[in-house]
């Protein structure tokens, strides 16, 4: 009996060694348990934190691949709308070229007429007006074109001919005088006559100067549109006019 229970007595120190020992041991893993925990949340909310992070990325990047197809779809808008402006700047120039040389062709071939001031040549806005005065081409309220206004005018429509994209607008003017009486039968006002007038270059232009006619237009325009006062005989004789005008295509 006292050897079992001096047994137990000097066993139970290590009993209670041996539990404390396991408890101390549980806590310390606990410990590091809930460490751990708290380390995985936080590790958690980075991931999370860095997901949303690449989420704003994609949609910002998103946005700017959007943003970049717009810019693209602009340029290339901005390049046809550039394209079409080279065109037009081309054509003008070329139009411009043709103009100035059909112009000096008629400064040469007409510089009689011009240097006794019976022609005038101008450029204005893209277009060459030659301008005559009544006397060269028709009597007093005639409408028959006179032998020197035929040569002129051929010669004319010889420099015409190359610009077949260009339009020829043959514009009739008078003074403000009334019509005479023996002539009202014939032009009630001197819209009838500016306009016959017009008339009878473009059919001349057509028939003599192998003009073809789609190129050609008439117009009268009386009175209404003078370059000078109706005041003085030298006023009216500027406004007694024919002017032809050489058109671009549009």
């Amino acid at each position: 009996m006292f050897n079992k229970v001096t047994f137990i007595a000097l066993c139970l120190p290590f009993i209670l060694l041996s539990a404390c020992v396991s408890k101390s041991k549980y806590v310390e893993l606990e410990a590091d348990l809930n460490q751990t925990q708290e380390q995985l949340q936080g590790e958690n909310k980075k991931v999370a934190d860095l997901r949303e992070q690449i989420s704003k990325l994609v949609s910002e990047n998103n946005r700017h691949l959007n943003t970049i197809e717009d810019l693209k779809g602009t340029i290339g808008g901005l390049e046809n709308e550039l394209t079409k402006e080279r065109s037009i700047v081309h054509q003008k120039d070329k139009e411009i070229s043709e103009l100035e040389l059909t112009r000096r062709e008629i400064e040469t071939n007409l510089k009689e007429q011009i240097a006794q001031k019976n022609i005038k040549i101008e450029e204005i806005e893209g277009k060459l007006k030659v301008t005559f005065v009544d006397k060269i081409l028709f009597d007093s309220g005639s409408v028959r074109i006179k032998p020197k206004g035929r040569e002129a005018i051929l010669t004319l429509a010889d420099s015409f001919k190359d610009n077949k994209e260009q339009r020829i607008v043959v514009e009739g003017h008078t003074d403000d005088v009334p019509i005479g009486l023996t002539l009202q039968d014939r032009f009630p006002t001197n819209w009838e006559l500016s306009t016959a007038r017009a008339t009878a270059v473009v059919r001349f232009l057509q028939e003599k100067g192998n003009i073809g006619p789609e190129r050609l237009t008439a117009s009268g325009f009386s009175s209404y549109m003078p370059v000078d006062t109706n005041e003085t005989d030298e006023g009216r004789k500027q406004n007694r006019r024919i002017e032809i005008i050489l058109v671009p295509e549009r």
